[in-house]
């Protein structure tokens, strides 16, 4: 847009002035400059057809101007329509073709001073004016167009980067919530193998037929076990560093909480009492303590300080777990950031587990994170 403007600009202004100041023909004149300047628009479509249209227009304004009367070949409009074509080649990044319209428009000049009006002094001097301006304008037009490339580029390798770092984190969430529950169902199904090897043992007076069905439920998981080790082994690795142990779940939640404390935050907890339940499955109470971790980490983060109420709930049917901050008061600066992808996490989290997630400002100017999780007790 901004070149069409200016083409429509130079054009208002070079016709009447190739008219009236060097000599040319009206006619001859707006049809000259309306090449040149339909020259430098076309430039940004086909630029080899706006550079063949821009020089004819310079040709024709040459040929039809007088030399006594001012700057020739190269009259003042001429030039400075031509040297914004070079600009415009140059940052659009055409610096080949660039250099070809400047030499050729050089050996245009050399022609005609020849041709119609002689070489003479100030012919000469108007080809050094003309190839000096020129020259410079396409330079910076190029070194312009440089500068957009690297920046483009560094654009789009931050965005490649960012990307790359986005899956990674996904990617060892989900690896890490593949251990979490390796860990989890392990622990049961190792359970439930030595119950089931030591019922003959522990409970008298069993029959033949219930100490076979026992052999064969201790078989079954320690089969199952093997499998899922098989399975999730390239997930484990001697030397990671991995604990082998079922990661915190519910209880862990007053040491999160002492933790934020700890950091200068005031945190308020409630927990509904009926998730408690035996029943509440090992995962979802690891998703629950992972959530609320997450929350804790970004307040102290960002808002140090800050009030923080913590709520994790009994729904029909599911949890619902809330961590809600206010604004951090004066005097408490923001620990440093540590990669702001927690989020994708608890989203991974929650998704894998058929829940949803929402964080957002509050109108008080504090955050809230809202994680939606199922359970149906008994299912």
């Amino acid at each position: 847009m901004a070149v069409v403007l200016l083409a429509v600009a130079l054009y208002a202004v070079g016709a009447p002035v190739d008219a009236a100041v060097h000599g040319v023909p009206a006619g001859w004149a707006l049809a000259a400059v309306l090449m040149q300047c339909g020259g430098l628009v076309l430039v940004l479509f086909r630029a080899d057809l706006g550079v063949i249209a821009a020089l004819t227009g310079v040709l024709l304004v040459a040929v039809g101007a007088d030399p006594q009367a001012g700057p020739w070949p190269w009259t003042v409009p001429s030039l400075l329509t031509f040297a914004a074509l070079l600009l415009v080649l140059g940052v659009r990044r055409l610096w080949r073709v660039g250099v070809t319209a400047w030499v050729g428009s050089l050996a245009l000049t050399v022609a005609v001073a020849g041709l119609f009006g002689g070489f003479s002094d100030d012919s000469g001097a108007n080809l050094v004016v003309y190839g000096s301006n020129s020259l410079l304008a396409l330079g910076i037009g190029s070194a312009v167009g440089a500068r957009r490339r690297v920046r483009e580029e560094l654009a789009r390798s931050r965005r490649d980067t960012e990307l790359e770092q986005s899956r990674r984190v996904v990617v060892e969430e989900r690896n890490r919530i593949a251990r979490e529950l390796h860990d989890v169902v392990a622990h049961s199904m190792s359970v439930i193998g030595v119950q089931a090897t030591t019922a003959q043992y522990r409970i008298p007076d069993l029959s033949p037929a219930a100490r076979a069905e026992f052999d064969d439920i201790a078989a079954q998981s320690r089969t199952a076990l093997a499998e899922m080790r098989t399975l999730l082994g390239v997930l484990r690795s001697r030397s990671d560093g991995v604990e082998l142990a079922p990661r915190s779940g519910m209880d862990g939640l007053v040491e999160l909480v002492e933790g934020a404390r700890r950091a200068g935050s005031d945190v308020r907890v409630r927990v509904d009492p009926s998730l408690r339940d035996p029943s509440l499955p090992s995962a979802l109470g690891i998703a629950v303590h992972r959530i609320v971790q997450e929350g804790l980490s970004n307040v102290v983060r960002h808002a140090t300080g800050a009030g923080v109420e913590v709520s994790v709930l009994r729904t029909d049917p599911g949890v619902v777990v809330e961590v809600r901050n206010g604004v951090a008061p004066e005097g408490f600066p923001p620990a440093p950031d540590s990669g702001g992808h927690g989020l994708v996490g608890v989203r991974e989290r929650a998704s894998l587990l058929g829940g949803s997630v929402s964080a957002e400002p509050t109108p008080d100017g504090g955050f809230l994170l809202r994680v939606s999780l199922p359970w149906e007790p008994g299912v």
